[in-house]
C-alpha cells in the first residue's frame, strides 16, 4: 500500500516513491519514457511545474497517483460522460450502418471531438472525408 505524504514538495515525493520502488533515476526515466535529465531536474527541484502528462507518466511508473506526487489528498472528479454528436456525424454514422460497416463507439466519440482550427465538419460528406482520411493515415 502506498501512503501519500502531505506537505512534501513534488521533488521530495518523487524521490520518496522512487526509493520505495527501489528504482534509480535512470530506471524511473526509462519506465516513465522521460529523459534522465528531466527526472533529475524534478527531484532536485529545478523543475517545479511539469505537465499533467509527465506527472501521469511518472505516477504510472511509480504505481501511485498524481495526488500522491503533489502531496494532496485524493479526490474523485466528476466527469461529464455525455458528448454531443453533431447532426452531420449522426447522418454519416447511419449511412455507415446501412452500408454494413457501422462505426464503433470509440470511433464515433473520436470523430465527435474532431475540430480543425476551431471548426467541425458540417455535412455527412464532410464527416465521411475526415473519417476516410484518418482511417487511411492511421492504417499505414
Amino acid at each position: 500500500m502506498v501512503v501519500c505524504i502531505l506537505n512534501m514538495s513534488l521533488a521530495d515525493n518523487i524521490k520518496h516513491f522512487r526509493t520505495l520502488k527501489q528504482l534509480s533515476q535512470p530506471q524511473l526515466a526509462d519506465k516513465a519514457s522521460l529523459s534522465k535529465g528531466y527526472v533529475y531536474m524534478l527531484e532536485s527541484g529545478e523543475m517545479t511545474n511539469p505537465s499533467i502528462e509527465k506527472l501521469s507518466s511518472i505516477a504510472d511508473a511509480l504505481e501511485c497517483t498524481i495526488a500522491d506526487l503533489i502531496g494532496q489528498p485524493k479526490t474523485k472528479a466528476k466527469i461529464k460522460t455525455a458528448f454531443e454528436i453533431p447532426v452531420g456525424l449522426q447522418e454519416f454514422a447511419r449511412r455507415k450502418k446501412r452500408e454494413g460497416d457501422p462505426l464503433d463507439e470509440s470511433d464515433l466519440k473520436s470523430l465527435a471531438y474532431t475540430q480543425y482550427r476551431g471548426k467541425r465538419p458540417q455535412t455527412a460528406d464532410d464527416w465521411a472525408y475526415v473519417y476516410e482520411f484518418l482511417k487511411r493515415t492511421l492504417e499505414r
